[in-house]
């Protein structure tokens, strides 16, 4: 287990890539330690190998001498140009392993997260920041903690040479680093912040870049010509993003800059130390030239990757806060599991004074309702608009549990019953049901995988007048729909529609509903769609929701929600002699249903 649900700390930052890949990243840990010894080495060396060589000149050694010095820079520079060419290669492994480890849980976790996490715009953008980045994040954060390793070896290794042969020149090094490595990290935090500020922004120009040249959209962006609005709207968002991170980037330039200076000033300051020592012979000239040359390029390191380096393990730090924050979001029991059983005994499922506030909100969506539902009969939840009608079903499914009053499936209260037990319960047909990219027999058998067979398969497809469209195209069933695939077909709406109905009988669970799945289809459509979902689920348990009421007029029990309760109760044919709220709902759209009987008798 790779995600725990606790507070991430710094030291995450290694213990995470030894959970991913163990293996790799001791291999990586090795090869960027020996890298990083290899700097004060070349240090030592280089002084040996320019002594040596004026040695050679001077004629007070033999030139065999220079041998040993030249295989050792050999040596150390073969090993520096291995471990960077190979260090590429672990790093592609590494990806693949965190895509089949820490990926897969992250994916997991957010599956398991309570629905209304989903629903929260700032818990969503957390989400999405969390897990857009996990292929890179654990890999990227390693080797920056590394580099910090490697900066800080190289400044060790030449503090203990200078410590070792003139002492004075240390504290300057550690006077002058000390501030770089701060306004290094402070530029790191400035910079996440912003990214975090903007992500939201971010997120809806990504939209509207796919709004403005998507396949999906291109009828209706070509018919109202709303693409030029779009892309100015898609501009000004970028404009956004564009001026914070620039304005947080002047910012952190402004740091950087401070923090290049002082490791130039430690630089130059150096160079002058040790010309004293050199000019008395203090120490040889090979290590005044190694020094100063080594101080040039640590004042290059100091002023450039340190700053850069450090930045980004700030970013790392602040990504782990949030990554705490995302590990202990609440998770909902059995949410990945399949449903518990696949003969469930419905008996009766009952609303008792049930209320119900959505999180972060005052208003009540529900407001002490009362109802019950039997096994074998047809209910329809009818209303307006934000009458509450999908609230229940959310309830019902255990989306949320923050509920006022009883619900009682079976006489157990519904809390009690976990996440799978419920998906033995409920098969639903949304509004905004999913259309998957995969073959007919695939969008269909989703419905049940378990235990689907052809005879059920073809039995669905019969059921919802589907055979004459399969038998038309040239694969049958394992057509693939969309247009992932280059022999992919796309299908009407109502036709995914009646894909999506199929979908829903072949699931085994004992309710069927049915939230408002042809909305987008005409009302008389719609209405003999309903009828024939009713025939074919005769003596099953079902629950319409609907707005349009000429679909629901044969439901043994209609529902009229009104602000958030309900006002009438009833058969059709009660409640329009009550001439109340349904009666006059009804008379309203009676004219859609006369008008498309009219059409279709001139049509015929």
């Amino acid at each position: 287990m790779i995600l725990e649900k606790r507070v991430y700390t710094i030291f995450d930052l290694i213990k995470l890539s030894f959970k991913v890949a163990p293996t790799l990243a001791v291999v990586i840990l090795v090869s960027r330690l020996m890298v990083a010894l290899s700097g004060p080495a070349l240090i030592v060396v280089t002084a040996h190998f320019i002594n040596t060589s004026l040695a050679v000149v001077n004629e007070a050694v033999s030139p065999e001498q220079m041998v040993l010095p030249i295989v050792v820079l050999g040596l150390l520079s073969f090993l520096r140009q291995v471990v960077n060419v190979s260090n590429k290669y672990i790093k592609s492994k590494f990806l693949i392993q965190t895509r089949l480890s820490y990926r897969v849980e992250l994916v997991e976790k957010r599956g398991k997260l309570a629905y209304r996490y989903i629903e929260d715009p700032d818990t969503y953008d957390l989400i999405k920041r969390i897990t857009d980045s996990a292929d890179t994040q654990i890999i990227d954060q390693y080797q920056n903690v590394l580099s910090l390793i490697d900066i800080t070896i190289q400044v060790a290794g030449i503090l203990i040479i200078l410590l070792v042969n003139v002492w004075l020149v240390a504290p300057i090094i550690v006077l002058f680093s000390a501030p770089a490595f701060y306004f290094g990290a402070k530029a790191g935090k400035t910079v996440y912040e912003a990214e975090r500020d903007v992500s939201k922004v971010e997120r809806k120009a990504v939209y509207l870049a796919e709004v403005s040249s998507g396949r999906d959209a291109v009828l209706e962006r070509t018919l109202f010509g709303y693409g030029d609005k779009v892309t100015r709207e898609l501009w000004n968002r970028f404009e956004y993003v564009r001026v914070h991170k620039q304005a947080a980037r002047k910012k952190t330039d402004t740091q950087l800059a401070i923090s290049g200076m002082l490791t130039v000033v430690t630089a130059g300051s150096v160079m002058l130390v040790l010309l004293q020592p050199v000019a008395t012979q203090l120490i040889s000239v090979g290590l005044f030239i190694s020094l100063t040359t080594a101080s040039i390029s640590l004042s290059n390191t100091l002023g450039g990757w340190l700053p850069n380096v450090l930045s980004k393990f700030t970013k790392d730090v602040e990504f782990l806060k949030e990554l705490s924050q995302f590990a202990q979001l609440e998770e909902v029991e059995d949410a990945l599991l399949s449903p518990h059983s696949t003969d469930f005994i419905f008996e009766k499922l009952v609303f008792k004074q049930v209320s119900f506030t959505y999180p972060g909100t005052e208003k009540k969506i529900l407001d002490n309702v009362s109802f019950e539902i039997k096994p074998g009969k047809h209910y329809a939840l009818v209303g307006e608009n934000g009458a509450g009608k999908t609230t229940v079903i959310k309830l019902l499914t255990g989306q949320y549990l923050n509920y006022k009053g009883d619900i009682l499936l079976n006489g157990k209260e519904l809390k009690e019953y976990s996440s799978s037990d419920l998906k033995s319960v409920f098969s639903i047909a949304y509004q905004d049901f999913a259309k998957y990219q995969l073959s007919i027999r695939e969008n269909i058998e989703i419905g049940d995988l378990e235990s689907t067979t052809d005879d059920r398969l073809f039995k669905a497809i019969s059921d919802f007048k589907l055979t004459d469209l399969i038998n038309k195209l040239p694969k049958g069933v394992e057509t693939s729909l969309g247009k992932i695939t280059e022999d992919g077909v796309d299908l009407s709406g109502g036709q995914w529609q009646r894909i999506a109905l199929a979908r829903t009988i072949m699931n085994p669970a004992p309710i069927k509903i049915l939230d408002e799945p042809t909305a987008a289809l005409d009302p008389m459509s719609e209405s003999r769609l309903y009828e024939q979902f009713e025939q074919i689920m005769e003596h099953t348990t079902s629950l319409f929701i609907s707005h349009r009421l000429g679909s629901i007029k044969l439901a043994d029990e209609i529902l009229v929600f009104d602000k958030g309760t309900i006002i009438e109760q009833g058969r059709h044919t009660s409640l329009m002699a009550q001439k109340g709220k349904y009666a006059l709902m009804y008379q309203s759209q009676l004219e859609w249903y006369k008008k498309d009987e009219s059409e279709v008798k001139a049509d015929a």
